[in-house]
């Protein structure tokens, strides 16, 4: 049982004034580890969005705009040495919390290493260069009156020429529009078999995806895309001891800056009951060596986001537990 209830920590004795090689050990305490994966979805409006209702026959979203959301949470409780309670352990009592040290100081270290190994990868911008190309230039024929040498010498007369000119944002819709409405008719075509050409087999189905591409392509210029961006967190909330109900945020989700542990955002909340306590003894007898150790309280936990349940479970928790005195014949 000591196994579970002691954490040891074996400190310089110069840095507490201690006597050269004296032992200090601290009792455990439980702290909830959260793993979070989310993710955020980033929709880019299409240029012509506009101009979709007109052209194609469907309304499209004219704003950016970027959602969050949580996709997995795992709650993971974990034993450490609680740094605020600390006690010299008797000469001949060493060998014994060495041996129950093993593996409950090193959760500290692992929370540690994990949170210098968090990543955020980049946001995704908005980019339609490689959608429906349509060229940006076109020539206008215009009208100019200019002196024009005749016999008789030289009149005004009206002259026609090509200039070169920049599309209207309208034009290019338009543009891209026809070519959508061309490709779905030649879709149609090919699939009733009204066309020139023979399409059968491997090539029927080659004809049919490229199409399809093409359409798609051109498309997104008017209803837009998204770009999903995977999310990962990890946050610790560790208990204080005394009450038997308590309640914090374990992490904060903003749908435009991720995964937070405060700020703003959609919070997360822990939630913990002592469902039972233990009862507790003193078993130390000051004529004999003696050792501390705590008896943890069984929690019912929970994590909820406004009002809604994502997950229950039990766990022990040191710090609301008992702390207890037990004789050792040493």
């Amino acid at each position: 049982m000591m196994k579970k209830c002691i954490a040891v920590l074996l400190l310089a004795s110069a840095a507490l004034g201690l006597r050269a090689q004296e032992v200090v050990y601290s009792l455990p305490s439980t702290t909830f580890v959260i793993e979070v994966d989310a993710v955020q979805e980033y929709f880019f409006a299409g240029p012509y969005a506009a101009y979709a209702s007109r052209m194609l026959g469907f309304d499209a979203p004219r704003q950016n705009s970027v959602k969050a959301h949580v996709t997995r949470v795992r709650l993971l409780p974990c034993v450490e040495a609680d740094p605020s309670v600390r006690y010299p352990a008797e000469a001949g009592l060493e060998s014994i919390l060495t041996l129950s040290a093993q593996g409950l100081v090193s959760f500290r270290d692992t929370l540690e290493a994990r949170s210098l190994a968090w990543r955020f990868s980049p946001l995704p911008q908005r980019d339609y260069s490689d959608k429906g190309l349509t060229s940006d230039q076109l020539m206008r024929t215009e009208t100019v009156m200019e002196m024009v040498q005749v016999d008789t010498g030289f009149v005004r007369m009206p002259v026609s020429r090509e200039v070169p000119d920049t599309k209207t944002l309208e034009e290019k819709a338009a543009e891209a529009a026809d070519i959508i409405l061309s490709v779905r008719r030649e879709r149609m075509n090919i699939a009733m078999g009204q066309t020139d050409a023979t399409f059968s087999g491997e090539a029927l189905k080659a004809a049919l995806e490229e199409l399809a591409r093409i359409e798609e392509e051109y498309l997104a210029m008017f209803r837009g895309y998204s770009v999903s961006r995977p999310l990962h967190g990890v946050f610790d909330v560790r208990p204080s001891a005394g009450e038997r109900v308590q309640r914090y945020v374990a992490f904060l989700l903003s749908d435009q800056d991720g995964l937070k542990r405060d700020g703003r955002g959609t919070p997360y909340y822990l939630e913990l009951e002592v469902e039972s306590e233990p009862e507790g003894f003193d078993g130390g007898d000051r004529r004999r060596k003696s050792i501390r150790f705590r008896e943890p309280a069984i929690c019912n936990v929970r994590l909820s986001e406004d009002g809604r349940l994502l997950l229950e479970t039990r766990a022990p928790v040191y710090q609301l537990g008992k702390e207890c005195i037990m004789s050792i014949n040493k």
